[in-house]
């Protein structure tokens, strides 16, 4: 593999991430998430406690379950929600930690893991690359990705 490779290999990953479904990006974001568990709290401590962080995962909080999976769809997606308005107006660390959170207090039954965990053909390379990355990489790919 050559230094060329590495870069196009990201950008590859990132552009499968981006064509798959929404639910299927939120699974693959639980999921890194998921295996990141405590390193993400000591790489952006302060991002964790953020005001703005706590009361966007209030607001979501505050929704029916049955339609905070919505909200989420509609964050990935960039409707024009109010939810997608406070979310974009966050920091990329400030990002980082509302997934981080969010995916601590929702349960995982309440998340679309069956779309990617089934292995379609579209996200089995998508997960096989994921799965190969180091930590540096993972939140590289993960700032692109919730930005």
């Amino acid at each position: 593999m050559t230094a060329i490779d590495i870069p196009l290999q990201f950008e590859q990953t990132v552009q499968a991430f981006e064509a798959a479904d929404v639910d299927c990006q939120i699974a693959v974001l639980w999921q890194i998430y998921d295996t990141l568990g405590q390193a993400f709290a000591a790489i952006a401590p302060v991002a964790l406690f953020s005001q703005a962080v706590q009361q966007l995962i209030s607001q979501i909080q505050q929704v029916d379950p049955q339609d905070q999976l919505s909200v989420l769809r509609d964050i990935l997606s960039g409707a024009d929600t109010r939810f997608t308005q406070v979310y974009q107006a966050l920091n990329a660390n400030m990002k980082l930690a509302f997934w981080h959170r969010l995916f601590h207090l929702m349960p995982a039954s309440r998340l679309p893991m069956a779309t990617c965990q089934t292995g379609s053909a579209m996200t089995q390379p998508l997960l096989t690359r994921l799965n190969t990355m180091g930590l540096n990489e993972r939140l590289h790919f993960l700032r692109r990705v919730v930005s």
